[in-house]
């Protein structure tokens, strides 16, 4: 399957966008998450796991929508208060990342954000409220409106709140 090729953002160096491209690739991103999931879980989170691509980086739990067994990722995320946000963007591929797959039809899992871990409950956010917060989240990492602007699909948004005793 060919992707779409992108240009160079004009806030990423040449070295950092060459790598990224190289490793764009569906096979490639989950080889590559499986093992950052490995090395988050085992440093807390800490160093080069926790800032990825030039923004922080969470695990999330969920639950897959065809197996039923537990599913982690490492994804990027903006702090909001109590709650997190994320982004399906997966590098503005043709298809939406598995976890969003998952948050959406069963929305709830967890999030560790360096040691600290808690359940969450999914929102996924559409239409004029996902208008309004999809420049704050473009300001706050600029792949996600970089990636956004050469996709054919509208990447899914969750806000991940703490999920109620």
């Amino acid at each position: 399957m060919a992707t779409r090729e992108i240009p160079r953002p004009d806030f990423m160096g040449q070295e950092a966008w060459d790598l990224l491209m190289k490793t764009r690739n569906t096979e490639v991103i989950r080889f590559g998450s499986r093992a950052h999931v490995q090395q988050y879980l085992e440093n807390g989170g800490e160093g080069d796991t926790y800032f990825t691509q030039g923004g922080p980086t969470l695990l999330l739990g969920t639950t897959g929508r065809k197996s039923g067994e537990e599913r982690v990722t490492a994804a990027n995320f903006m702090p909001a208060g109590d709650d997190v946000i994320i982004v399906g963007s997966i590098a503005g591929l043709e298809k939406h990342p598995q976890w969003a797959l998952n948050l959406d039809a069963r929305p709830e899992g967890w999030v560790q954000v360096k040691a600290r871990r808690w359940q969450v409950t999914a929102r996924r956010v559409v239409g004029e409220e996902r208008e309004a917060l999809w420049p704050k989240l473009t300001a706050f990492f600029p792949l996600w409106g970089h990636f956004q602007k050469y996709s054919d699909r509208e990447f899914m948004v969750f806000i991940l709140s703490p999920k109620s005793a």
